[in-house]
């Protein structure tokens, strides 16, 4: 998720250390203040985030609606979070404190402006829109009902889900009254997650069985699935139908033919402003675009060596386009994705232990994509554990296998599972030395998307590409991430239209067109900014272990380094090689 070249990282670190953390003990009052912010910030997020206590395995007992009064209270409170974390002295504070000071900063500074940007985020896209939708569907139809209470607080969430679903629809309205619409192409991408979850009264999800229900008295369950079939026609039916229909016909009014946020009021500031949260650095658009630039040249002059290795008779395009297209490539079945996935988590576990000195308790594994999911979302995504559910997952989308290349499947599977994603999130859940605000803090896209790109790369060192297939694939993944920085800084601010954008991804990717269609709404109309914290990510993170090798000559370990890295929890790249450098700085003092 990097984009940053070493001398602006190593510009930022030093800034940082200016205002560092203390390596002497650090003074009561200081440490006092902060461990308050920090509980009161985590009672909070506690309270709040529904998807935070079904990781926690806390009952739900209250779904917020996307509303501008709600992002107006957060946006307060992340202000008094700021002000009172300006009256601490830093600089007093113990390293571990410094790291949970940090946090709060950067997650406060994002509440903030979620006021300041309320009506130019999406919500109701396939990526911002539709993985809500389907993990409140989830949760909420899975709330356990053994007892009257249980049966009260169930019915109370299914009002809500309604409320939340409707409070989408009027996000959508207000947004159109403020000129922000999004494009009939991506349009017709939301209406389809909507039309997918729009299930008539008597399939929904929702519907009370007897089994569910067994615990209860024969005239409470006719109450219950009486209230509860009430709930789902006269409120969630009609809370779907509104967004459908609006969808279909008004919201198009006025749409616009391109692209991007620049086209939108303040979408400019709202991208600037979105690098930062996802990269969780201080860079620019242009920057960006050209440090992508200089990685596809880079990675397609790689990629072209290998092309005269295995003595390909044609030129790099052609090459590309076999890569593309050839039939080898490509499963026979689903399953069979998965099958040729678990080849090499089996490769990456077995290899794991030289280069890491602990691993997550977890169990993992990979499963199919939710089908309601398959057409909006280009390849899947990672399902961490929770209380309830003890293991992490990758949830792939190959539901149309003669459309999903196995090329890159190794690469994908060191990004997302081992050691990617299930190792630095899994370990992260399983430290319960870290306070509750950063246990559970995985907003720091920059760090989590770049550590699944560094270990992505770093399964060249583990053996994990082995054949130049293998290999080919690691580096299309590296392609893709690199072109992401070009296309999602080009069409949201630096006037690409949308096609030219896929030209480029069709010239330089080994992509079908669906997914080139998916990826391109992805980054222009869904969640811009996000996808520029993968590369820019990845960069940093092997600069700072250039930088640690450098430090620390002979002495550097991998394993330590790592759990350097992991070991603390997630965090902005700029705190990440600040608590790096302290590190170093440890090591060194203990061998002297």
């Amino acid at each position: 998720m990097k984009y940053v070249q070493r001398s602006l990282v190593c510009a930022l670190s030093a800034a940082i250390f200016v205002a560092g953390p203390a390596s002497s003990p650090a003074a009561p009052a200081p440490a006092v203040a902060l461990d308050a912010i920090a509980a009161q910030y985590w009672q909070r997020e506690q309270q709040n985030d529904a998807y935070l206590r079904v990781e926690l395995g806390l009952p739900v007992e209250t779904i917020r609606a996307i509303t501008y009064e709600n992002a107006a209270d957060d946006a307060a409170f992340g202000a008094n979070v700021l002000a009172s974390l300006k009256a601490i002295d830093a600089s007093a504070l113990d390293h571990d404190r410094w790291l949970t000071y940090r946090t709060l900063q950067f997650l406060a500074t994002n509440d903030v402006a979620e006021k300041t940007y309320f009506w130019l985020r999406q919500q109701a896209t396939p990526y911002a829109g539709g993985l809500q939708i389907s993990q409140l569907t989830a949760f909420v139809a899975a709330t356990p009902i053994a007892s009257e209470a249980d049966a009260q607080r169930y019915l109370s969430l299914l009002h809500q889900y309604a409320a939340f679903v409707a409070s989408i629809d009027t996000l959508l309205h207000g947004q159109h009254d403020r000129g922000i619409i999004l494009p009939n192409v991506e349009t017709d991408a939301s209406l389809a997650v909507f039309q997918a979850y729009n299930a008539p009264a008597a399939s929904s999800p929702f519907v009370v069985t007897d089994a569910r229900l067994a615990a209860l008295s024969a005239a409470q369950r006719a109450t219950v699935q009486s209230d509860a079939a009430k709930v789902i026609a006269t409120e969630i039916v009609p809370a779907y139908d509104a967004i459908v229909a609006y969808l279909k016909g008004p919201y198009r009014v006025g749409a616009p033919s391109g692209v991007g946020l620049a086209q939108y009021p303040g979408g400019r500031e709202y991208y600037q402003y979105l690098i930062y949260q996802s990269t969780t650095l201080s860079t620019t658009p242009q920057a960006l675009h050209a440090s992508g630039l200089h990685e596809v040249g880079r990675l397609n002059a790689q990629i072209d060596v290998i092309r005269k290795q295995l003595a390909f008779k044609g030129n790099l395009v052609a090459f590309k386009h076999f890569l593309a297209t050839d039939k080898q490539f490509f499963p026979a079945t689903t399953l069979a994705f998965g099958d040729r996935l678990e080849l090499y988590v089996h490769r990456s576990a077995a290899a794991a232990p030289a280069f890491f000195s602990q691993m997550p308790k977890a169990p993992y594994g990979v499963e199919p994509l939710p089908k309601a999911l398959a057409g909006a979302q280009t390849f899947g995504y990672y399902d961490q554990p929770t209380a309830t559910k003890r293991y992490g997952h990758y949830l792939y989308n190959a539901w149309h296998p003669e459309r999903t290349s196995m090329l890159g499947a190794g690469a994908l599977i060191c990004h997302e599972l081992l050691p990617g994603h299930h190792f630095q999130i899994a370990l992260q859940q399983e430290n319960s030395a870290l306070p509750g605000v950063r246990h559970y803090d995985f907003s720091e896209t920059g760090y989590v998307e770049g550590w699944g790109e560094y270990a992505s790369q770093l399964c060249w060192q583990m053996n994990v590409y082995r054949t130049p297939y293998d290999k080919l694939g690691r580096m299309m993944q590296d392609l893709m991430v690199s072109t992401r920085l070009v296309v999602d800084t080009g069409m949201n601010v630096l006037g690409w239209s949308r096609e030219r954008a896929m030209q480029y991804m069709r010239e330089n990717l080994t992509l079908n067109e669906r997914q080139i269609e998916t990826e391109s709404l992805r980054y222009s109309t869904d969640i811009p900014g996000q996808a520029l914290a993968y590369k820019t990510g990845e960069l940093t993170m092997l600069a700072i272990r250039e930088h640690a090798q450098a430090e620390l000559g002979s002495a550097f370990d991998i394993r330590k380094f790592h759990a350097w890295m992991i070991g603390s929890g997630s965090m902005t790249l700029d705190t990440l090689r600040a608590h790096v450098d302290y590190e170093i700085a440890r090591q060194k003092a203990s061998s002297t």
